[in-house]
């Protein structure tokens, strides 16, 4: 019988508990290795900031795993900048990187002999390759976003004589070289999306890359049917600490909400996530529910007709629409958001492009209760199919093990 794979996981942060769509990407591919019979260790960073930990989050991760928790902060400090800016070197790649953090995995390698080792986000590649070449066995890469193209999409939204834009720009460059030599020493890449993965080709043409997109676990996003839909409510459960998320919002409440109003009086908007601005409470009134954290978001999807993503900077998948989509809720998103996923109207996914279009959609929607009912079950229909977690990462799971068999180092 052959023995289980000896997976290391490398990863930027804790993933539990599940609040954001990152950690949901990091968690399901975890959890999938330890259902889909692999014996992994995992190893990420922790502070006493956003990404603290507590200890019931990591007992439900050691019912999956081996936990090895590095005290690290990976904070865009000052100091960091302005080291990037005189070495001419990426300060995300940077951040995630170290001598104190390679002591740390140095001393797991020599109490663990592993099979293969896992990393998530091109910041986490470097250590891999560590690894890689410490114990000579095969290294992969989630490509959970092509990381260069999120920095120098941010670029082009900031002022465009801003000595921030020109950072960030220089960033995306150095970024995109880093990106490229990643991707050519990794023993495989998996994309998350068939733009992503050509996008890799492109920057390192003979890297191998592999399509394993996102999904849901669909027991965990089953509507109830027997609760009635708000029809003039729509929401938007997101993270707060990601300015791309919060410039998002910021538009939707500036420029769209203000005509949804004139246009339909009993329109309600709900926010959901952490981290939220103090601003936001500006907007809490009869139009506005700012409900910040909560423990399920599934009642409050359960109860909305639709699902809003007005996201302009951005790369992978959105792992929130998803879910909506799941919960049988039609969704109005921008390009950028809806990018990855392969849907259009009939599979309840309105791409809009502009503040007209998302108006339109969203009155349209909500004025139509049997459109919105009837794209709902569309979208979920088309979820199922298409995204399922134990699929995806079981496509990765098979991957892993060709690439071991190959090199004469099977377990088994």
């Amino acid at each position: 019988m052959e023995k289980k794979l000896k997976i290391l996981q490398l990863a930027p942060r804790y993933p539990f508990p599940t609040d954001d769509g990152g950690k949901i990407g990091i968690a399901n591919i975890l959890r999938e290795f330890s259902n889909q019979d692999a014996e992994v260790t995992f190893f990420c960073f922790y502070d006493d900031g956003i990404n603290a930990v507590s200890e019931e989050a990591i007992e439900e991760g050691r019912s999956l795993a081996e936990i090895k928790l590095i005290r690290h902060s990976t904070k865009n400090s000052l100091p960091r900048i302005i080291s990037s800016i005189i070495n001419k070197e990426s300060v995300y790649i940077r951040k995630h990187n170290g001598n104190k953090i390679r002591t740390e995995l140095s001393e797991l390698l020599r109490n663990n002999k592993f099979d293969v080792v896992h990393s998530d986000h091109s910041c986490m590649a470097g250590l891999a390759l560590f690894v890689k070449n410490y114990q000579k066995i095969p290294a992969g890469l989630r490509l959970h976003n092509i990381e260069w193209l999120i920095w120098e999409r941010y670029a082009k939204t900031l002022n465009k004589f801003s000595p921030k834009r020109i950072y960030v720009s220089k960033q995306a460059v150095l970024l995109r070289k880093a990106e490229q030599d990643i991707y050519r020493q990794m023993d495989i890449c998996f994309a998350i999306t068939e733009q992503d993965k050509q996008r890799a080709i492109d920057l390192a043409p003979g890297a191998k890359v592999v399509v394993a997109s996102a999904g849901v676990v669909p027991e965990e996003w089953e509507p109830d049917d027997n609760i009635v839909r708000n029809s003039n409510e729509i929401i938007l459960a997101t993270v707060f600490n990601w300015i791309h998320n919060v410039d998002a919002v910021k538009w939707f409440l500036s420029d769209v909400l203000p005509v949804l109003k004139k246009k339909n009086k009993n329109i309600r908007l709900k926010l959901i996530g952490k981290f939220m601005p103090a601003w936001l409470k500006n907007y809490k009134d009869s139009s506005v529910d700012v409900l910040g954290y909560v423990d399920r978001v599934q009642p409050y999807l359960n109860k909305a007709a639709v699902y809003i993503a007005p996201l302009f900077v951005g790369g992978g998948i959105r792992i929130k629409i998803l879910e909506a989509m799941a919960m049988k809720l039609p969704v109005v998103a921008s390009p950028v958001a809806a990018e990855g996923i392969n849907a259009g109207s009939e599979q309840g996914l309105y791409v809009s492009n502009n503040k007209d279009e998302f108006t339109d959609n969203i009155i349209r929607l909500t004025q139509n209760p049997d459109l919105a009912r009837h794209s709902g079950k569309s979208a979920r229909n088309y979820i199922i199919k298409e995204y399922s977690w134990k699929r995806n990462v079981g496509i990765m799971l098979d991957e892993y093990r060709k690439l071991v068999n190959q090199d004469g180092t099977n377990p088994g």
